[in-house]
Order: structure tokens, then sequence, then C-alpha cells
């Protein structure tokens, strides 16, 4: 290996969380076959070889192969749980499929919780906001986001989405820890 396990991986405050996950974090989209079938095995050796290079932040949804990516996490970070950070979202869980309930939101983490093998999440993230009704997510989807963190279930709350104006606009009126646009910045 040129480096040394985890030797070189820079860790940053992450928005208003207080956390310090790794910059550089591991997307779990293929671990559900989402790009090719991907042996179960050489996705568990995939998250078993990013927490050896120091890489701690695991990105997942339920969106990822319709669940898969969050068993083959759950199963990968089996024994290393207590030294990661796992974001996972909720309100996508079909290409075309969205319910910004209130109802869903709850539903939805204690789904990836059971896939996931674990009792909480570090980030819970409402998965692409600019699909959902602007007054539905502001006083219905955040706010039953936010009881689940007072739960314990959630250390923080996030919103995802690729318009960064609708998610600024979003967050200066819903009080989230997080605001993430995928494909700005990515590997």
């Amino acid at each position: 290996a040129p480096f040394p396990p985890g030797a070189l991986m820079e860790h940053r405050r992450l928005g208003r969380t207080g956390l310090t996950p790794s910059i550089l974090g591991f997307g779990t989209a293929p671990l559900g076959d989402v790009f090719g079938k991907l042996d179960e095995r050489e996705a568990i050796a995939a998250v078993h070889a990013a927490i050896d290079a120091g890489i701690d932040w695991f990105d997942t949804a339920p969106l990822y192969g319709f669940g898969l990516a969050e068993e083959r996490l759950g199963k990968a970070l089996a024994g290393h749980r207590d030294r990661v950070f796992v974001a996972t979202k909720c309100c996508r869980d079909g290409f075309e499929r969205f319910d910004f309930s209130a109802a869903r939101v709850a539903a939805s983490l204690d789904e990836s919780l059971r896939r996931l093998r674990s009792d909480h999440v570090d980030l819970f993230q409402i998965h692409d906001v600019e699909f959902g009704d602007r007054e539905q997510i502001l006083f219905e989807t955040i706010p039953a986001a936010l009881r689940l963190k007072a739960s314990g279930k959630v250390r923080a709350v996030g919103i995802t989405g690729l318009p960064v104006r609708y998610l600024r606009a979003l967050a200066e009126h819903g009080d989230v820890d997080v605001v993430m646009s995928w494909a700005n910045l990515n590997l």
C-alpha cells in the first residue's frame, strides 16, 4: 500500500452538526448494484478497504438498489459501527416514487435502521427535495425528521437535491444541519 492505513485522511466539521467525518465519503450506490452486479464479498471488502484508508463517512439511501446498498453496508459495518459516520436518506423509494409525508419519514428511518443493523444514523437526509412540495417539505417533512433527531435515532438532519438556489431557500426557512447538492464537486 502506498500510504499507511488512514494516515492522510483529513476530517472536517460537517455543517451545523459538530460532527467531523472524513472529507472523503464512500457513496454506496455501487453496493446496491446500481452500476452493475457486484458480488457481496467484494462490496464488503470495498467498505473495509475504505475504513482502512481512513474513510469513515458512508452515504447511502433506500433508493440505492431498493435497500440492497443499506443491507450490504450494514453487514460490512458489523464491528465497525462505532467508528464510522453513516448518512442515509428518506422520501425517495423509487426512481419515480416520492413520499414526503411525516409517516413516510418515520417509516423510512425504521426500515433503514433494520437494514443498517443500527439503532441510529448520524445524518438523516430528505432525498431530492426538488421533487416535493415546498410547503410540505418545510412544514411536515423537515419537522418529522427533527422529531426523530429529538428521539435520538438521528444525530443530524439534512436536505439533498440538485438545484443549489432551491436548497438554499429551503435551508433559510427550515432548521436543517446539512445541505447536500449532489453531482457538484464529486470525484
